[in-house]
């Protein structure tokens, strides 16, 4: 009923719906937002466990791949970030006057090499890549290590060889 003193009309309360809520709603709508809502949370908590597990190139039990051949073990990062500092190592297990590696040019089209301990003793170029050889330092097990910085985004193929046996991975540079 109208109010004879104002020109307005007098609000009235919500009907009461069968579940005994007196609202003004639509619960249809509401029970898909909270699907989507529910939805969206699962998605945050999995981006978050594979950022513990390292794919966001920070580190963690997947961060790091390794790769054998002929007596040395290559660590290298499964994932990297763009313009950010990694490193790739060789460990020679068999002792040796002087270590041998080449590393194909796909490498080097997106990775600059910002320095290699111990510094190599000659560095060949070829169309198919870079070879570097570094006398051994004492005996035992000798580790090289090459410092990197990704130039450009994308999938990387890390192609290396070491005496006859040749390997390939995969690194994925993120923005």
């Amino acid at each position: 009923m109208p109010n004879p003193r104002s020109n307005s009309p007098t609000l009235r309360a919500p009907t009461l719906r069968d579940d005994g809520l007196q609202l003004d709603e639509d619960r249809r709508f509401q029970r898909r937002f909270w699907r989507i809502q529910r939805i969206a949370w699962l998605l945050f908590g999995a981006v978050c466990l594979l950022a513990l597990l390292g794919l966001t190139g920070s580190g963690g039990a997947l961060h790091r791949g390794e790769l054998r051949l002929d007596g040395a073990r290559v660590e290298f990062p499964r994932i990297s970030r763009w313009e950010g500092t990694d490193e790739v190592s060789i460990t020679f297990e068999r002792p040796a006057a002087a270590h041998s590696f080449r590393i194909g040019q796909d490498f080097f089209d997106r990775f600059s090499v910002e320095r290699i301990q111990p510094e190599p003793a000659q560095a060949t170029l070829s169309d198919r890549g870079q070879g570097f050889a570094v006398p051994a330092q004492g005996p035992g097990p000798h580790k090289v290590v090459l410092d990197v910085r990704a130039l450009h985004f994308g999938w990387t193929r890390l192609d290396i060889a070491i005496g006859a046996q040749r390997r390939a991975a995969h690194i994925l540079v993120l923005p």
